[in-house]
């Protein structure tokens, strides 16, 4: 995105992704910006979220027991919870789906609330190598909490419990250190030659914790959610092999990179929208 020019403009935030999220999210809500009918492309957005479920589906046709097809297990590594959602909704379209194992990082807010029952935020999140799913409060979550019938407010204030012995029957989740992913990154290619980057670790250390813990032996899917070669440096120091770049990889390595860099301050955003667009 930062080297495509032209229409595109690549805004760097001098924070974390719960700052980006929180002022895409001002600048949705802000009337002053009415007319420039800003939408999202990530998962904030449910048009992202629908056909994602999709996937789920594709997964289970490939997976087979024997030849009789029965219920699944998907193991998601989770930051923003969209990919989780899109699971959640495939399942509610009848996807026989026996659980879902919601796998994150050091980030683990979600499996506190799982436990106790009770949210708290992190903030800030914390950096792990799993970069992609270093949340401290995932948008998501209020659309988990509304499917099991709760209510959780834009802070995380959780207005009506939502049913957590749906929850905990239908989800399981496990947090994963920053070492337990190199391991596992390890591990797999040296066992089975599996080239693995740091969110499919997440993933794959999450299912086996779910198999040691209820000896579920039931057909699983470990989603994986980057190619390795967008850590070529972890995965050539944890899993000991270069990956293989992709073409479309190797077509932006010379090109020059275009980005505006921004405070995480909302208003900031809000006159940076309405330069840009001669608003």
């Amino acid at each position: 995105m930062t080297t495509l020019g032209r229409n595109v403009t690549a805004v760097g935030v001098s924070g974390k992704f719960d700052d980006c999220q929180a002022m895409a999210k001002m600048a949705f809500s802000d009337r002053e910006l009415d007319e420039l009918n800003l939408t999202s492309a990530n998962s904030i957005n449910i048009g992202r979220l629908i056909p994602q479920s999709i996937y789920y589906f594709y997964a289970y046709s490939r997976v087979s027991d024997g030849g009789n097809r029965g219920e699944i297990v998907f193991s998601v590594p989770s930051g923003n919870f969209g990919n989780l959602m899109g699971g959640l909704i495939a399942k509610r379209m009848g996807l026989p789906v026996k659980r879902f194992i919601a796998a994150v990082n050091e980030n683990d807010e979600f499996p506190v609330f799982f436990k106790t029952g009770r949210y708290e935020r992190i903030a800030p999140s914390k950096n792990c190598v799993s970069n992609a799913m270093n949340v401290g409060h995932p948008s998501n979550l209020a659309r988990l909490v509304a499917l099991y019938g709760g209510c959780m407010d834009e802070n995380g204030k959780i207005r009506k419990m939502p049913d957590m012995d749906a929850i905990r029957r239908e989800i399981f989740s496990v947090s994963v250190s920053d070492a337990m992913t190199r391991e596992a990154m390890d591990a797999l290619y040296y066992r089975h030659k599996l080239i693995l980057e740091p969110h499919g670790a997440v993933g794959w250390v999450a299912l086996d914790e779910y198999r040691r813990e209820t000896k579920d032996r039931t057909p699983a899917v470990c989603i994986e959610t980057a190619h390795p070669a967008k850590f070529h440096s972890d995965v050539a120091r944890h899993a000991g092999v270069e990956p293989r770049v992709p073409e479309s990889l190797k077509a932006i390595e010379d090109k020059n990179e275009l980005v505006v860099t921004i405070n995480a301050s909302y208003p900031e955003l809000r006159d940076f929208l309405k330069k840009i667009m001669k608003f």
